[in-house]
């Protein structure tokens, strides 16, 4: 699980400084949010799939009428 660190920490024998990330197991993830000193991460932007683009609209066009709307004699 990716947290972000918001405080000093030594995760597996390795500090991490507050503001950084670092992936490490859900045990430890939970442990280091209930300690006050991770928050879950957000997705890197690199991760997240783009959005596609919309393909470009069609124009619009009226069908033609092929009726009259004059009353029938």
């Amino acid at each position: 699980m990716r947290v972000e660190i918001l405080r000093p920490v030594m995760i597996s024998g390795e500090p991490a400084s507050a503001g950084s990330f670092a992936e490490v197991s859900l045990a430890d993830a939970q442990m280091l949010i209930g300690l006050g000193k991770a928050r879950k991460a957000e997705e890197p932007e690199a991760a997240k799939p783009e959005p596609k683009p919309e393909p470009p609209a069609e124009a619009a066009v009226k069908p033609k009428r092929t009726r009259s709307t004059a009353p029938k004699e």
